[in-house]
């Protein structure tokens, strides 16, 4: 197989954005009857966390249904996700398949390097038009800016993203009901600050404490921290008027000791104030955080760290923030505009569409790390034990459950999940606490640079300024704040937005 020889124009412009290039790429071996095809793979995401792996498991078994065996190429010994995509793209050459970020593909799809699919995928790939013929956003999600399919998406499942926590121990210790609203919610963590829950006759309790993003907390006012949509208009939450009365609320809770002060910059903060019985409330991902009631058991006797549901907000409303989102991880694989044989790459990435070839992905190799009960796969103890326990690193070791195209299964984290955190998002789901969802939006070239330049420039304005305010170290001055990001170019950054938001409308 031939790999795509870039456009001198193109080429030009990476040497240019990416200070050079080199070839590291690697020629395919040519198929024979009979034998299995080796065809070059890019695939290098996380800034290394996953880079393909020639002895994956679950590829080579795809290999044998398929016909086809994937050869990696990105380089191991980079940590930089982007700078390895372009130089492999600077090389002048690119392997027949590619894996990579939306935003690239469609880049570099739209000036020719890769194929558009879409009459591949009608043609050729039924499990895959079986997706876009019901769910709409599967094109809308994915298409490049000129209507073109330039990737085969990787689709996550499931809608919990965060949840908050409570310690239900310290409730039932204090004689206190689970809060229900704001106001509750700020009373149950000054009880948690003033009346020793943990036993040990000191004021050290940290009521609140965040590893992800302690913005959330701001939804208890109806203000956001990033853009959402309001009324089919999208906006920018730090700029809205609602953001200050969050911050003015925030501010007043760290200064009363309510959330934790090292909240900017504690590491592993559950590790530390879970483990040394510390901890009160917080917000994070259910699975990982309520399996610390099972590591914790015999540590801290008696912990009970539950999900419980948003708290109504001064607007009388239960918010959750965060979301998943089907397409979010932006991520798929495309394929070079010059392969020999684009039918047979499409019918080689449909493959993992299909029943079969997503149970593969998510569950890993029958007999050795699940098994089939009753219908439906099962974990081996093998792979709920190895590795120390961590189901997904050792089904990440076979090679499933990374982010190649395919649709994963949210039954697989339920299997390992702590019964605490399945519970937690069954009730969540049921709820429906979730604001109207962020689409995932195609943006120009022009539009990512301003988002790039303009929008790197207002969010770190706003971390900066957010820390300054909570920890009391600067007055908190709104109308400043909004005018500093008039300055930056505001309008044209929210407008880029909503260009692409009325773009995804109407395709």
């Amino acid at each position: 197989m031939k790999k795509r020889k870039l456009m001198a124009p193109i080429l030009a412009g990476l040497m240019i954005f990416s200070g050079g290039c080199s070839d590291t790429s690697t020629s395919s071996q040519d198929s024979k009857d009979g034998e299995v095809e080796e065809l070059d793979f890019f695939m290098h995401a996380s800034n290394g966390y996953f880079i393909f792996n020639d002895d994956w498991a679950t590829f080579k078994e795809a290999a044998e249904k398929t016909g086809i065996k994937l050869k990696g190429t990105a380089p191991k010994s980079s940590t930089n996700s982007v700078e390895a995509f372009n130089l492999m793209i600077a090389s002048g050459e690119i392997p027949e398949l590619v894996h990579g970020q939306k935003k690239y593909l469609n880049k570099f799809g739209m000036e020719g390097a890769f194929l558009p699919l879409n009459d591949l995928i009608k043609e050729h790939a039924p499990n895959i038009q079986k997706y876009i013929e019901e769910d709409e956003a599967f094109l809308k999600a994915n298409q490049g800016p000129d209507g073109n399919l330039y990737m085969v998406p990787y689709i996550s499942d499931g809608v919990v993203a965060e949840t908050y926590f409570i310690r239900q121990d310290w409730l039932d210790k204090l004689n206190l009901e689970t809060p229900q609203n704001v106001d509750e919610f700020y009373n149950v963590l000054k009880a948690f600050k003033e009346k020793d829950p943990n036993g040990n006759g000191k004021q050290d309790e940290v009521p609140y404490f965040s590893e992800s993003n302690i913005l959330g907390l701001s939804s208890l006012w109806g203000a956001f921290d990033d853009v959402y949509i309001e009324n089919g208009e999208i906006k920018y939450g730090p700029y809205e008027n609602k953001f200050s009365t969050a911050m003015e609320n925030l501010a007043a809770w760290y200064e009363e000791g309510l959330l934790d002060q090292e909240i900017f910059t504690r590491q592993k903060s559950r590790e530390y104030l879970l483990g040394n019985n510390l901890g009160g409330a917080s917000r994070y991902y259910p699975g990982s955080t309520a399996g610390y009631n099972d590591t914790l058991k015999e540590s801290v006797p008696g912990i009970n760290f539950v999900v419980m549901s948003p708290p109504e907000n001064t607007e009388g409303k239960r918010i959750e923030p965060t979301k998943r989102s089907d397409y979010g991880n932006n991520l798929g694989v495309a394929i070079s505009a010059e392969v020999e044989n684009p039918e047979k790459m499409i019918k080689y990435l449909d493959f993992f569409y299909s029943e079969e070839g997503r149970r593969l992905m998510n569950y890993g190799i029958e007999g050795e790390t699940y098994e089939m009960k009753n219908g439906k796969p099962q974990f081996t103890e093998k792979a709920l034990t190895a590795n120390d326990g961590n189901i997904v690193e050792n089904l990440r070791s076979y090679g499933a459950q990374v982010p190649f195209s395919f649709h994963q299964d949210f039954e697989y984290e339920k299997l390992w999940m702590n019964p605490i955190a399945v519970k937690g998002i069954e009730e969540y789901t049921k709820g429906d606490y979730f604001i109207e969802e962020m689409p995932n939006l195609s943006f120009t070239e022009e539009e990512e640079k301003i988002l790039t330049d303009i929008g790197t420039q207002i969010r770190t304005y706003k971390s900066e300024t957010v820390q300054k305010w909570i920890m009391g170290a600067d007055k908190i001055n709104h109308d400043e704040f909004k005018k500093r990001l008039q300055d930056m170019g505001f309008e044209k950054f929210i407008e880029v937005y909503n260009e692409a938001y009325k773009r995804y409308q109407n395709s």
